[in-house]
């Protein structure tokens, strides 16, 4: 992580040390922040190359903090929590964070996390050949980074949108957890199969007609999932 600038937000003042310390190990530049405006204020002056935010701050809610965040900024950001829910992590996914960390964390894994995000934000945008999926009701465009229902643009994160592409790319096939992991989050997401759930979860929220009886995305029960495609249905 040489050469990177690293935006710590909270309220901890130990923790604070503590995350400082482990970058700065690794090469990067740290500059941390105790309170809302003073995160905004540095995210402006000094434009990190990620932010690493508790999700408690004192009169701030973490997840508020990171759509405002995703509103000037598209800087890969990591959301700390002590809770470890699925509603928090689903929180945090609607907020437009690149990540989840639970407290207290371990310091290799909160590093290989960092270094995964990055990665992903500096590669987001080289992602092999252009790639179109269009079934008169769905509608994928890698080239230019749309989703479409029925004509109406749908809004996807970073994360999200990797793992549409991935799927649909796959159409057909069945994809295991670890190889959709190792696919869209990085091979240090191995095993973490909560994030596939809860990511597919969305993904049917916002595409799927009937989230109860997906069309899309299929589960294979104790494997993983499969993008099945709709082309000759829909047209």
């Amino acid at each position: 992580m040489i050469g990177k600038t690293v935006l710590i937000i909270d309220s901890d003042t130990d923790l604070l040390h503590l995350a400082s310390h482990i970058f700065q190990k690794e090469g990067a530049q740290t500059i941390t922040a105790s309170r809302e405006m003073e995160g905004m204020s540095k995210l402006f002056t000094c434009h990190p190359d990620l932010i690493v935010l508790d999700v408690v701050l004192p009169g701030a809610d973490g997840f508020e903090i990171c759509r405002k965040i995703r509103q000037v900024s598209g800087v890969p950001l990591i959301i700390l929590t002590a809770l470890n829910g699925e509603q928090e992590m689903l929180q945090g996914l609607e907020a437009g964070a690149d990540d989840f960390l639970s407290k207290p964390f371990n310091a290799e894994i909160l590093v290989a996390r960092a270094r995964a995000v990055l990665r992903r934000s500096e590669h987001q945008n080289n992602d092999a050949a252009p790639f179109k999926y269009n079934d008169g009701n769905l509608s994928i465009d890698i080239e230019n980074h749309h989703v479409l229902i029925k004509g109406r643009l749908v809004k996807l994160t970073r994360v999200e949108f990797r793992l549409l592409v991935y799927l649909a790319r796959n159409a057909g096939k069945v994809l295991t957890f670890n190889q959709i992991l190792s696919a869209v989050w990085g091979d240090e997401y191995r095993g973490n199969m909560e994030y596939v759930h809860i990511y597919i979860s969305h993904l049917r929220r916002k595409l799927e007609e009937n989230t109860k009886s997906p069309r899309y995305f299929l589960t294979v029960h104790g494997v993983g999932y499969i993008f099945e495609s709709q082309e000759l249905l829909y047209k």
